[in-house]
């Protein structure tokens, strides 16, 4: 038994591992369980999921009702996509809504971001946020990557690191341990997979980068420490 749990920053699957800390993704107006130990939520609005402004008001509602549980820990994932048909515009204003429900509530804010990492940039220059923006499925380029580290985003990777070629690879070699998680997203395996090549790719022990994922989970979500 690993005595530093694992951290499954983001996924879409329920999964009750006993020996992870798992933020399952849900929709607005999706139930979900109550809080069982180690299994925790995030909730957003999609960029793929847009329609027109009234019914993504009336979502967004449901979005921070599902905000009001303790277990509901991340708002997202939202974003920017532009490879979405969605309205790029009002993308913009319901990522902008959900990145203020993370300031309202005090909740780090998981991002889905394709080809719109400029203007996420722009956003979080304009709020200045006090909470943490996590990119996940990230596979940005060394350049765009040092750049958002500079203004204290942390990244999330998942399947990409097992592809070669990928920016996310060089991307993640050249990031420090203390901006890092990892996720399995939709992939139906455990995130125990991304921590190994995450390990690999650094030429560093595994319990060196789990301890670093875990200190950063912590330190995002400094009452979680207290609950177990």
């Amino acid at each position: 038994m690993n005595p530093i749990p694992y951290v499954d920053i983001h996924t879409h699957l329920f999964r009750p591992e006993k020996e992870t800390i798992t933020v399952q993704n849900i929709f607005p107006g999706e139930g979900f369980a109550a809080f069982s130990g180690r299994n925790f939520y995030s909730v957003g609005l999609h960029p793929w999921h847009i329609k027109t402004p009234e019914e993504n008001n009336q979502l967004l509602v449901q979005v921070e009702e599902a905000l009001e549980f303790d277990h509901v820990i991340f708002v997202g994932e939202t974003g920017l996509d532009r490879r979405s048909e969605t309205n790029f515009e009002e993308q913009k204003r319901v990522f902008e809504a959900q990145a203020f429900m993370a300031e309202e509530y005090q909740k780090p804010l998981i991002i889905h971001c394709v080809k719109a990492y400029n203007e996420v940039l722009e956003i979080h220059k304009k709020m200045e946020p006090g909470m943490t923006w996590i990119f996940h499925g990230y596979n940005g380029s060394v350049q765009m990557t040092q750049q958002l580290a500079k203004q204290n985003f942390f990244f999330s990777f998942g399947e990409f690191l097992f592809l070669p070629g990928t920016k996310a690879i060089e991307s993640f070699r050249i990031l420090p341990l203390n901006k890092i998680f990892f996720e399995t997203d939709e992939y139906d395996g455990e995130v125990e997979y991304m921590y190994k090549q995450g390990a690999r790719l650094k030429k560093i022990p595994e319990e060196e980068i789990t301890m670093a994922v875990w200190d950063n989970f912590n330190r995002i979500e400094n009452k979680l420490m207290s609950r177990f």
